[in-house]
């Protein structure tokens, strides 16, 4: 069981090797042993927490197109009638403008109509007959012009996005692990009920030969009365062991589900035969498996983009803080008959100022996203620190657990070695069926000591996937692409 030293690499395809298994084993029945990667599948799929979290994922794209609505064309429509005064006169107004990206550029066109008598000081309301169109930009120079509230939203929401991505993958991940722990655990339940079982049967199976050979003089009656106080003790065992499969069942359930997501109570025909053996591993992979944790860990990700979106928030305050300097252009021309003052185009210019004198508004929020800022960067640092430990915890785990494996397994072989001696002995009469009970019970002390070591093999193997998130498969890791345009 001990090999020269450890290598970690097989790991990976110990676990994941059975991709795809899920859906043959449902075709093929309750007969064929439950797999691991089909509870992972099943929890990945039908899970009801995974669908919470795929929910937080919708709300973010629902954010993400209400933002992208900052950037939608906004109509603008107005009529004024005075039919009845000194002035008599009818205005029709309408405008579209359009917000674009660009260096919070606006766009603008639009139609008025002014017709009737005006007062002099209302001259500019007045058009040709047929109208006038019109249009126009406005173009910030200084503030709003690297970034605006629009832009800001819009960058903020497509950040909230990916987290929501890379939450749906780090409760994924989570999930998997608590199911792969239930998974093992209801393997080791089945394999001690086993266990229980064979020796409730096995002291079963002496009542009768033991009754008679006290009938014929062989051995004394206490040895039959031994039997019996063993039979009754056994049977509480396999009683217990039974119900401690129930149990790890039920629990199982909560992560085996049907395609509609209920729990599925598998039947104990489905167990497996017993626990994979561990392969020989080699001291080597240590910086890999770091740099592979540190690279795909999902909440890493998450506090990076949680990072960028307060960076955002301090743009924005700069922003606020800056004068603002928008230059603007208008073109219009009258159409139809009418005053000939009226028919020239227009071309406007325009340019508008806007100092603020003391900012506090604008200094108060960049120093509270400055100081959120660090205080999520205090965070990464922390899990960075418990990622790489976490990894180095689940390797040294797995060494450990690995070279108990090998001395668990060798302690049952000597035990049942020893077991079957003794009853060797009883049955020439040098010893006494006492001693052969105590004998059994420490081979299935060690047995069940094994399965103990198994299952911590496993879980230390379970620890280490999800630590460097190789029990993610890589189809459904979250894509970080980046922004896209509005």
């Amino acid at each position: 069981m001990r090999g020269k030293g450890w290598k970690v690499g097989w790991v990976v395809c110990a676990v994941l090797g059975g991709m795809g298994t899920a859906s043959r084993a449902r075709a093929q029945g309750e007969g064929v042993p439950l797999s691991l990667e089909e509870v992972l599948g099943s929890t990945r799929e039908h899970h009801p927490r995974m669908e919470a979290a795929q929910r937080d994922v919708a709300a973010a794209e629902a954010e993400l197109l209400a933002a992208r609505g900052g950037f939608d064309p906004l109509v603008r429509a107005r009529g004024l009638a005075i039919p009845f005064g000194y002035y008599q006169h009818e205005r029709i107004e309408a405008t579209v403008e359009q917000p674009t990206p660009l260096w919070g550029l606006r766009l603008s066109a639009g139609y008025r109509l002014g017709q009737g008598d005006f007062p002099v000081y209302y001259g500019q309301y007045e058009t040709l007959s047929a109208g006038e169109v019109h249009a126009g930009l406005a173009l910030p120079l200084w503030r709003d012009g690297a970034i605006d509230k629009r832009r800001a939203v819009l960058a903020q929401a497509r950040l909230r996005q990916r987290i929501a991505a890379f939450e749906l993958a780090g409760e994924r991940l989570g999930l998997q692990r608590q199911a792969a722990y239930q998974y093992w655990d209801w393997v080791a339940a089945g394999r001690q009920l086993t266990i229980a079982t064979s020796q409730y049967e096995l002291a079963l199976a002496r009542r009768a030969q033991l009754a008679h050979r006290v009938t014929a003089g062989d051995i004394p009656q206490i040895e039959h009365t031994e039997n019996e106080r063993v039979l009754l003790g056994r049977d509480a065992d396999r009683i217990a062991a039974r119900r401690a499969l129930e149990r790890a069942t039920l629990k199982l359930s909560l992560f085996l589900r049907d395609a509609r997501g209920e729990p599925q109570v598998v039947s104990t025909a489905r167990l497996p035969s017993g626990f994979p053996v561990p392969a020989a591993l080699m001291e080597e992979g240590m910086e890999r498996w770091l740099e592979q944790a540190l690279r795909r860990r999902p909440e890493l990700r998450g506090l990076d983009l949680r990072r960028e979106v307060l960076e955002v928030d301090v743009a924005l305050a700069r922003n606020l803080a800056a004068p603002a300097v928008d230059l603007g252009l208008r073109v219009a021309r009258d159409v139809g008959v009418g005053p000939a003052n009226l028919r020239p185009t227009e071309v406007q210019g325009s340019l508008v100022l806007d100092i603020p004198l003391f900012a506090r508004e604008a200094r108060g929020q960049r120093r509270a996203a400055e100081a959120k800022q660090a205080a999520v960067a205090a965070r990464a640092r922390y899990a960075r620190e418990e990622i790489i430990t976490e990894v180095r915890d689940a390797l040294s785990a797995l060494r450990a657990s690995h070279e108990r494996v090998g001395l668990a397994h060798g302690a049952a072989e000597v035990a049942r070695q020893l077991a079957r001696a003794e009853y060797t002995r009883f049955e020439h009469g040098d010893t006494s069926l006492l001693v052969v009970n105590q004998r059994e019970q420490a081979a299935v002390e060690a047995e069940i000591g094994e399965v103990r070591a198994l299952v911590d093999y496993q879980r230390a193997l379970v620890d280490l996937l999800a630590a460097t998130v190789a029990l993610e498969p890589s189809s459904e890791a979250p894509r970080d692409n980046g922004p896209r345009g509005p």
